[in-house]
C-alpha cells in the first residue's frame, strides 16, 4: 500500500517563513531549485483547495472514460473477453498504484506535504532530475495528450454530424479535391450490410480520393467546446461533475440497448481469438488509464480532506466495470462493429433512445473531455515556465482543432490511439516510476530537495517491494505491447 507522506496535516501547518526558506535552499544535482518549479509560500496561503470527493472521481473518472470507450466493443470482438478484461483489470490496477506512487513523490518536495503548492507533471521531474528531464517530459506528455485530444474531437464531430443527419442532412464543404458542398443522412447508413456506412462522410475514405471536408458537426463542436478549454481547472469543474452523472447514464442505456439488440455468442465475440494483436490491444486500453496526467493538478486543487487513495481506487474501479459491460455487451451484439460504436448508436438503427443517449455522451463525455486535456496541457506547459499563458492557449486549443480537421475522416483515428497509447505509455507508466525509483533508491537526492519532516524517514521494505513489482510488471506489459502481435 503507497501511503501519501502527512496528506492529513492542516493546510497551512508550516509558517509561511519556514515554506520560504524550503523552496529557496532546495536544489538537486543540476542546480534547479523548487523555487522555479512551484509557486511560493504566498500563492499557497493565498489558495483555497475546494474540490471534494465526489469533484475529484467526476474529474478523474472523465480522464479515464474519453474517446477510448468508443474503440472497446470492437477490441473485445478483434481480441475476445478473456484477454482484453485481463488487459483492461492489469491496467487499471497499474495505472491506480503509479499515480499514487506520483503522488507520494510530489508530497516530498519542500513544503507540499498537504499539496499546497501547485506543482504539475514536469515540474516534479525539473525539481528531483533537472531541466533536460522536464523539457523531455514535457514534449512526450504534449505530445501524448494531445494524441488523444484529437481523437476526442474526431469521434465528437462524427457523431455531431451523425446526430445531425438522423434528423435531415450533416453539410460539409470539401476544399480538396474540389470546392462543393457534400451532405450526409440517416439513408446512407445500413447497419447490417455495412456497420462503417453510418461513419458520417465515410465514403470519401472509400473512393480513395482523401477529400478535405469542413463539416457542420466539426464547426459546432469548434464553438461550444474552445471557450471552455480556456478556463481553469476550477472552472471546469461543474462541466466535469455533469459530465460524470451523464457518463453513468449513457453507459446504463448502452448495456440496456445492446441486450436488446440480441446477444450472438460466439459469433460476434469468442472467448479469446485465434490470434490475439496484443500490441493493438494494449495500445488501445493504455490510450485510456492516463489517470496520471490529471492527478498532479487536481492534487492542489482537491480538499484536504479527500484521500488520494481512495478517490484514485474509486475511478479506476468504476471506469474499468465501464469498460467490461459496454465493451462486451457492444461486440456481442454488433457484427463488424466499427471503431467509433457511437456512429452506430446515433444513427436511429438501435432506437431513438440510443440516438439521444449517443448524441448526449458525444456531447457531455467525450466532448467535454476536449477542454480538459487544453486545461492540463496548458497548466503543465505554463507552470514549467515553457510558454507564456497566451502561447499556451493557442498551442493547446487552436494547434489540436486545426490537426483534428486533417485528420477527420479514415482510420486515421484508430491508428492515432493504438500508438498514441504506447506513447502515453512513456507519461502513464516509465516515467513516473523511474521518479519514483530515483527518490527511493538512489543516493543522489539531495536532502534539501525533500520536505524537512521527511528527510530523515526511511523508506520501508514493503515500499521498495511495491516499486520493484510496479516496474517490472510495467516492463512486461510495454514490451508485450511493443513486439507482441
Amino acid at each position: 500500500m503507497i501511503e501519501i507522506v502527512n496528506e492529513t496535516t492542516p493546510l497551512y501547518s508550516k509558517s509561511v517563513v519556514d515554506l520560504e526558506s524550503a523552496s529557496s535552499t532546495a536544489s538537486d544535482e543540476s542546480g534547479s531549485t523548487s523555487s522555479s518549479c512551484c509557486h511560493d509560500a504566498t500563492d499557497a496561503r493565498q489558495h483555497v483547495a475546494s474540490i471534494r470527493m465526489f469533484g475529484s472521481v467526476s474529474l478523474l473518472v472523465n480522464e479515464l472514460v474519453g474517446p477510448g470507450i468508443l474503440d472497446i466493443p470492437a477490441t473485445f470482438q478483434r481480441n475476445g473477453l478473456i484477454p482484453t478484461t485481463i488487459v483492461i483489470v492489469v491496467i487499471a490496477l497499474l495505472s491506480a498504484k503509479i499515480s499514487l506512487s506520483m503522488a507520494k513523490v510530489i508530497s516530498m518536495m519542500p513544503g507540499n506535504t498537504n499539496f499546497s503548492k501547485e506543482v504539475e507533471y514536469s515540474q516534479s521531474f525539473q525539481h528531483f532530475l533537472g531541466t533536460h528531464a522536464s523539457v523531455v517530459t514535457q514534449l512526450v506528455f504534449f505530445t501524448a495528450m494531445m494524441s488523444q485530444m484529437i481523437a476526442s474531437i474526431v469521434e465528437t464531430a462524427q457523431v455531431v454530424d451523425a446526430f445531425f443527419g438522423n434528423f435531415a442532412h450533416s453539410v460539409g464543404l470539401q476544399f480538396y479535391p474540389s470546392p462543393k458542398f457534400v451532405f450526409w443522412g440517416n439513408e446512407d447508413c445500413d447497419i447490417e450490410a455495412d456497420a462503417s456506412s453510418c461513419e458520417p462522410f465515410a465514403d470519401a475514405t472509400k473512393t480513395g480520393d482523401n477529400e478535405l471536408i469542413l463539416t457542420l458537426g466539426y464547426l459546432a463542436c469548434a464553438a461550444m467546446f474552445i471557450p471552455i478549454g480556456r478556463m481553469s481547472l476550477e472552472g471546469n469543474m461543474f462541466f466535469q461533475e455533469l459530465s460524470y452523472v451523464i457518463t453513468l447514464l449513457c453507459c446504463a442505456q448502452f448495456a440496456y440497448a445492446f441486450y436488446s439488440e440480441g446477444l450472438e455468442f460466439p459469433q460476434n465475440m469468442p472467448l479469446w481469438a485465434d490470434n490475439v494483436n496484443w500490441q493493438d490491444l494494449i495500445g488501445v486500453v493504455l490510450f485510456n488509464y492516463a489517470i496520471v496526467t490529471a492527478v498532479p493538478s487536481w492534487l492542489y486543487e482537491k480538499a484536504t480532506d479527500v484521500k488520494a487513495e481512495s478517490a484514485v481506487a474509486q475511478s479506476c474501479l468504476i471506469s474499468s466495470i465501464m469498460y467490461v459491460i459496454v465493451g462486451s455487451l457492444g461486440a456481442l451484439s454488433i457484427p463488424n462493429v466499427p471503431p467509433n460504436v457511437l456512429s452506430v448508436l446515433s444513427s436511429g438503427n438501435m432506437g431513438p433512445m440510443s440516438s439521444l443517449f449517443a448524441s448526449m455522451f458525444t456531447f457531455f463525455i467525450v466532448g467535454l473531455g476536449i477542454p480538459l486535456f487544453s486545461v492540463l496541457m496548458r497548466l503543465n506547459l505554463v507552470g514549467s515556465g515553457f510558454c507564456s499563458e497566451r502561447v499556451g492557449q493557442h498551442l493547446t486549443t487552436t494547434l489540436p482543432w486545426a490537426i483534428s480537421w486533417f485528420l477527420y475522416q479514415g482510420e486515421f483515428v484508430q491508428i492515432l490511439m493504438s500508438w498514441g497509447g504506447i506513447l502515453m505509455s512513456l507519461i502513464v507508466f516509465v516515467a513516473p516510476l523511474y521518479l519514483a525509483c530515483y527518490v527511493t533508491f538512489s543516493s543522489n537526492v539531495s536532502k534539501d530537495a525533500l520536505d524537512p519532516s521527511i528527510v530523515d524517514r526511511k523508506t520501508t521494505s514493503m515500499e521498495q517491494v511495491e516499486l520493484i513489482l510496479l516496474s517490472a510488471v510495467s516492463a512486461i506489459v510495454i514490451t508485450v505491447a511493443l513486439f507482441c502481435q
